[in-house]
């Protein structure tokens, strides 16, 4: 049986977190009403939450907390350039890959803080001292990461403080998944998925309410005589022969650009019918995040299926020998690929690769949330 590190208040926050995590409710949501919590606990002076693209392990939203109004928001982009750009103590890249998820910078650098560069260069600007990091993992992958720190006055994170988070770690895990699929499912309006259904000839037999919207961003075919865009055809045809050869891989999917410059993603999947020839093909039209377009992104950069692969791993904070590991290649021709792809990308080292995907996907849609109603706990 696991103990209570924090006795009978630890025990009722967790039992209050584990219930906030089954709720459905929005990342940056959910992480306010967590971080009000464990302020009662286990207190801090400032943190930041990110939720985190399991493909890439980069965060896509802040929820900051600061007990100093604006002092974090006015430099987050300096821990952004910290995490991805300099060597440092507890990347929460490299902490999502351990077996545990919780470490402080004061255990990172052995009681020496001055030694990490995100401590010398920002923390001690601002007033900051003891700082905490936690990765949120289910699944065997990592859905967010938060930070938080104390004012230079204040004691550093001691063991049964560290383990109290490390509890919570899967619990806001679930949270985070919760989340995305609640998002998913209740999506309304232009970010709701649509479901077509379509008749043998592929033509349209039927459609959500809302697929209209999807359907008229389509950028205009010419000369095709299809009904539906070229694009929707084109993947059903596909799904059919699928359907038709169980061996073959090749994915019913495809990625638009629709002409106000979003993306959308293309999935056809044949219905099981007794005749094929009134076999009934569906298909669903979904906007891209950024998993989807990340693949994407390395193509148009010229890259190779197998350079992709290797630049996938490399994001997601592989070493070359593990890249080598996992795609039965040798670490000499994982070496080769980062040759190309640096090239290709006009990068020179695997952070700068991770920054600039960084900047091409997350960074314009990245506004920081301040909890409403933050106020520090009294100490």
């Amino acid at each position: 049986m696991r103990r209570a590190p924090l006795g009978v208040k630890g025990i009722a926050t967790e039992a209050a977190i584990a219930n906030l995590s089954v709720s459905g409710l929005p990342a940056l949501e959910l992480f306010a009403r967590i971080g009000e919590r464990l302020r009662r606990v286990v207190p801090y002076d400032a943190g930041c939450w990110k939720p985190t693209d399991p493909e890439t392990l980069l965060f896509t939203g802040f929820a900051i907390e600061d007990s100093e109004p604006g002092r974090l928001t006015s430099v987050r982009w300096r821990f952004v350039e910290n995490e991805l750009l300099e060597p440092d103590f507890a990347k929460f890249r490299e902490l999502a890959r351990r077996p545990r998820p919780v470490t402080t910078l004061h255990e990172e650098t052995h009681g020496e803080p001055e030694r990490s560069a995100r401590y010398r260069k920002i923390h001690r600007e601002l007033g900051f001292g003891a700082e905490l990091r936690a990765v949120f993992r289910s699944g065997g992958a990592c859905w967010g990461s938060v930070a938080l720190v104390r004012d230079r006055s204040k004691p550093n994170f001691n063991l049964d403080e560290i383990a109290f988070v490390e509890g919570l770690c899967d619990h806001v895990a679930m949270g985070l998944r919760l989340a995305l699929l609640r998002e998913t499912e209740t999506a309304s309006g232009d970010e709701a998925p649509a479901t077509l259904l379509l008749r043998p000839d592929l033509t349209l037999e039927s459609a959500a309410a809302h697929a209209s919207h999807w359907l008229e961003a389509f950028p205009a075919d010419r000369g095709t005589g299809f009904e539906l865009p070229a694009a929707i055809v084109a993947v059903a045809r596909r799904a059919r022969a699928v359907a038709a050869d169980a061996s073959s891989e090749a994915p019913a999917a495809a990625r638009v650009r629709l002409v106000s410059g979003r993306w959308l993603v293309l999935h056809a999947a044949a219905l099981a019918a007794t005749d094929p020839d009134a076999q009934r093909i569906a298909v669903t039209l979904a906007p891209a995040g950024p998993v989807e377009m990340t693949p994407l992104r390395l193509e148009l950069y010229g890259l190779s299926p197998r350079e992709r692969e290797v630049a996938r791993l490399l994001v997601r904070g592989l070493a070359n020998e593990e890249i080598a590991r996992a795609l039965h290649i040798t670490r000499y021709t994982v070496k080769d690929h980062l040759k190309a792809i640096y090239a290709k990308l006009e990068v020179t080292t695997r952070h700068e690769l991770t920054a600039k995907l960084f900047a091409e996907h997350y960074a314009p849609a990245l506004t920081p949330v301040r909890p409403h109603g933050y106020a520090p706990t009294a100490r």
